[in-house]
């Protein structure tokens, strides 16, 4: 599959591309949308948890902890929810112009990857203003974007391939979401966990690789966030689990196309 793809890399980019298009060419405003949906979930997190519950974190200044995850998170999110109903949405595409199945979904993350470095850019910009500069561990952003690239195209594979089969799969993607939402370090901080819950459910929390992933933005773009790595969860889990999840996701979503491939054609027929 990887020779695939490089074999047919531009077939690749005119997807991507295609995506791009479609997603802005009509809108007024453009590229704008790229951030705007993001900036509002930030906003209105904001409002209620800061302004309104007086929430208050040691780890960062609250606004930017938002940013470190909700803009990650939303890439995550939309990029599943449109892999889901991709090849069904694409069957002529797939069907007559020799598209391996697998690309659809792969460009349409690689299309929100894209989408998704102008609120990274964002993010790195408040960082700075608001905290005077980047850490030392913002040299790992482009394995934290590694990472968060694979895991997203792995999922979106096997999304796609489970809807031409499972028509419901879309509605337990959209519950799963919202549960998964609220058990990932996006709106609270670790600490708020640690207090309480037990100490197991703490530990399994920590082994959330979302919870792991986030933590890696954070590292990458927060001064100081390293102390809080430390204390709460420690620079092996967070580095390890999200890297690890994400190679064997990307492993397990191989070999589950390649077992269903030669059926997919049969299911987008009817």
């Amino acid at each position: 599959m990887l020779r695939e793809i490089l074999n047919r890399r531009d077939l690749i980019g005119e997807l991507v591309l295609r995506n791009i298009k479609v997603r802005y060419s009509r809108p007024v405003l453009g590229v704008f949308w790229a951030f705007l949906p993001p900036i509002f979930n930030v906003l209105i997190f904001y409002l209620v948890f800061s302004r309104i519950l007086k929430v208050n974190i040691e780890e960062a200044p609250f606004m930017l902890y938002l940013m470190s995850a909700i803009f990650p998170w939303s890439f995550f999110q939309e990029t599943v929810m449109a892999s889901i109903t991709c090849l069904t949405d694409s069957r002529n595409i797939v069907k007559e112009g020799g598209v391996p199945h697998y690309f659809i979904p792969v460009s349409i993350a690689l299309a929100n990857g894209v989408n998704f470095l102008f609120p990274l850019l964002l993010m790195l910009a408040m960082a700075v203003i608001m905290l005077k500069g980047l850490p030392i561990f913002a040299i790992l952003l482009p394995l934290v974007l590694l990472i968060h690239i694979m895991l997203t195209i792995a999922v979106s594979i096997i999304v796609s391939v489970l809807y031409v089969k499972l028509r419901d799969i879309k509605y337990v993607f959209e519950t799963l979401f919202l549960a998964l939402f609220y058990i990932s370090p996006i709106v609270y901080s670790a600490s708020f966990i640690r207090q309480s819950f037990p100490e197991t459910i703490y530990k399994l929390y920590v082994m959330n690789p979302l919870t792991g992933l986030f933590n890696l933005y954070r590292l990458s773009v927060i001064k100081g966030f390293v102390y809080f790595i430390k204390r709460d969860f420690g620079l092996i889990s967070v580095l390890v689990v999200p890297l690890c999840f994400s190679l064997a996701m990307l492993i397990f979503a191989v070999h589950y196309y390649k077992r269903n491939r030669d059926e997919i054609n049969d299911y987008l027929a009817y």
